[in-house]
């Protein structure tokens, strides 16, 4: 009797297992399971784009369309750059940084070089990336060659087949964030910034740490907000739009373009909105306002971060020597002044390996700044306010 119950109890327990494998797993239409099948792979991370179709594409599946940004058809890399793929020690990282660069301004790349190298960045968790068009017939200080042979040195370089151009500026913006998401997706997030910027990149990588240590936050999208901003009608004004290229009065909420930062799928959204909505030539307004909107993405404010003065932040590095005061600001322009972005860098790294005090509630650098306060950033970049500066020889 003892045989017949095991035996019974073996058959029921056969038949549920073979029940669960039978039912409970997806089947292709010819009844393979899926689960048995390899994924389809070319090499590099064709595995995991075919995971990402599954888990994390929130649009049907659509892949961006690799020969198109924005109303551009025939676009491609006239230097490309594969390093994610190639480094596998790259795969993993907290944040790519793409630091949008006028062709010609090699002298400010080099500064970010020298502020912080890409070792160094690595070594945080980054990896940094400048963007680059094509050279315009006027230029007469660069060329093709040389931009290659910087390439071959430093290897953190891509262009694309686009002419720079003021009005070419949302081609260069959706382009960096493009390639982020293409070639370097499994960064958590990325960071676009301008390269006259001066930012503190030991603070940010703190922040991404504790942002990609948080719950998921769906599509994030985060820097300083503008609201509220009227479009300029009027001819003569930089910044003059007429109704048939914006036909509304006010511009949507949006992020100044001098430093955000994106997850992924908010970078991934901002992408794939370019290839449906209409091209509008103010890129920050653009990509982190019309685009953003369209795909629902609310903007997160970061403003207490930036200054408008870089006075401001040579006041910061001088009382960070005097008084190891921490400074209030960590993003700022640069004021022309590209010796800048290395004395902050290199200045705060100085400060964060001393610990460096809060600066005492008494002395707050808008009073104790010997620098005229220029302007806010609200102010600067309103579309709208001539800005005048003299020019140093």
């Amino acid at each position: 009797m003892r045989k017949f119950h095991r035996f019974l109890v073996f058959s029921i327990a056969l038949l549920i297992l073979y029940l669960v494998y039978r039912y409970s797993f997806p089947v292709d239409s010819e009844g393979h399971y899926l689960f048995l099948k390899p994924l389809e792979s070319s090499g590099g991370d064709s595995g995991f784009l075919t995971l990402l179709k599954s888990d994390e594409m929130e649009d049907g599946g659509r892949e961006p369309d690799p020969k198109r940004l924005v109303n551009l058809t025939d676009f491609h890399f006239r230097i490309g750059n594969d390093i994610c793929k190639e480094n596998g020690s790259y795969s993993e990282l907290l944040g790519v940084i793409m630091v949008t660069s006028y062709v010609g301004n090699d002298a400010l790349r080099a500064a970010h070089r020298q502020a912080i190298s890409q070792q160094k960045l690595i070594s945080m968790g980054l990896l940094r990336i400048f963007s680059l068009g094509e050279i315009p017939d006027r230029e007469r200080f660069i060329t093709q060659k040389a931009l290659q042979s910087e390439q071959d040195l430093f290897g953190d370089l891509i262009q694309g087949s686009f002419q720079e151009a003021y009005r070419n500026l949302t081609y260069k913006h959706v382009m960096s964030l493009k390639w982020a998401t293409e070639h370097c997706r499994r960064a958590k997030f990325v960071v676009k910034m301008d390269d006259d910027i001066v930012f503190d990149p030991f603070f940010v990588q703190n922040h991404l740490s504790d942002v990609g240590q948080g719950k998921d936050q769906g599509s994030l999208l985060a820097g300083f907000v503008f609201n509220n901003k009227k479009v300029i009608r009027l001819k003569a004004n930089k910044w003059f739009v007429t109704r048939e290229e914006f036909p509304r009065d006010v511009y949507p909420p949006y992020l100044s373009g001098w430093l955000y930062i994106a997850n992924q799928r908010a970078a991934r959204e901002l992408v794939l909105q370019s290839e449906t909505v209409p091209f509008f030539w103010i890129d920050d307004t653009y990509v982190t306002g019309i685009l953003a909107g369209k795909a629902g993405i609310v903007l997160q404010s970061l403003n207490k971060w930036f200054s408008a003065n870089s006075e401001f932040l040579d006041c910061c590095i001088r009382d960070m020597k005097r008084y190891s005061y921490q400074c209030d600001y960590y993003v700022g322009p640069n004021g022309g002044n590209s010796r800048l972005v290395m004395d902050f860098v290199q200045e705060l790294e100085r400060c964060y390996d001393n610990a460096c005090y809060q600066r005492p509630s008494e002395k707050p650098l808008t009073k104790t700044c010997v620098a005229e306060y220029k302007n806010t950033v609200q102010q600067q970049q309103q579309h709208g306010t001539a800005l005048v500066s003299m020019m140093r020889l």
